[in-house]
């Protein structure tokens, strides 16, 4: 996964997410493992569950080639052995293990799909949306397409173009798996998940024309090496700020209809 993430884009630190999470949800969901393995007798029970786990490791581990040569790949063989590994361990972790990995599989995968299926005209869109607020805020960029040229103020010419990977198809893809998992471990309502994963789109391909806004503005003070500087950390600092803004109000929104019910004699108190 270093080896992709670097070829893809250009460093490790994307990688760090994922693990990170994947070890967050195996450290919350540590008693529902020990309490699965003591009903289930220990480790010898469940023999096919085992035998499938470690086959599914087997075969990631010996196709570990074709992995390293995409990011996308990469991502989804560490989850997949991340579920095949709690197969082995714990059998029936496979139940309430399935949603997680296959959230995570989904967000790690999607956004090569969609940047192969809708680069360009997310592209082209990312272009438009931020030609605009460039020119709100007055800088003299000048834009054809998705490739943009000014002077900075250093008397340097600095030119580059938005690629389908700065589209924000990343940040949106991480954005709704996160969500995603918050929906399985909070038990919102669909609704609730529903219009806070809509909201968070259009914010974060907002969001992505104010980072667009703030490269450039850098590059226009300070030149091309500040810019570049600037482009390779601004992107995750918007996000976890975007994430943790939106946290507070998900944790507010309704829970399912049904936990209302269920509640007799508990008035549902809905902020």
């Amino acid at each position: 996964m270093n080896q992709s993430a670097g070829d893809d884009l250009g460093g490790f630190i994307v990688a760090i997410p994922i693990a990170a999470l994947l070890t967050l949800i195996f450290a919350l969901r540590w008693k529902e493992f020990a309490d699965a393995l003591k009903a289930e007798g220990g480790l010898r029970s469940r023999v096919p569950a085992h035998i499938v786990g470690a086959f599914v490791i087997v075969a990631l581990v010996a196709l570990e080639p074709l992995g390293r040569q995409s990011l996308a790949a990469s991502g989804i063989a560490v989850v997949l052995t991340f579920y095949g590994t709690s197969l082995v361990i714990i059998p029936s972790a496979a139940r309430f293990m399935l949603p997680y990995a296959s959230v995570y599989a989904a967000a790690v995968g999607a956004p090569a799909v969609l940047l192969w299926a809708f680069g360009e005209p997310l592209a082209s869109f990312s272009s438009l949306l931020s030609a605009r607020l460039v020119g709100l805020a007055g800088l003299p960029v000048l834009w054809q397409g998705t490739q943009f040229q000014f002077l900075s103020k250093s008397g340097e010419l600095v030119s580059g173009v938005v690629t389908p990977g700065c589209s924000s198809v990343a940040s949106v893809t991480m954005f709704l798996g996160l969500l995603a998992l918050m929906h399985l471990d909070l038990k919102k309502d669909v609704r609730s998940t529903a219009k806070l994963a809509v909201i968070g789109v259009l914010g974060l391909m907002i969001l992505n024309s104010v980072r667009i806004l703030v490269i450039l503005w850098v590059g226009y003070e300070y030149g091309s090496s500040a810019l570049l500087g600037v482009h390779d950390w601004i992107g995750y600092a918007l996000f976890l700020g975007f994430f943790l803004a939106v946290l507070p109000f998900y944790v507010r929104m309704s829970g399912p209809p049904e936990r209302a019910k269920a509640a007799v004699g508990t008035p549902l108190v809905s902020i």
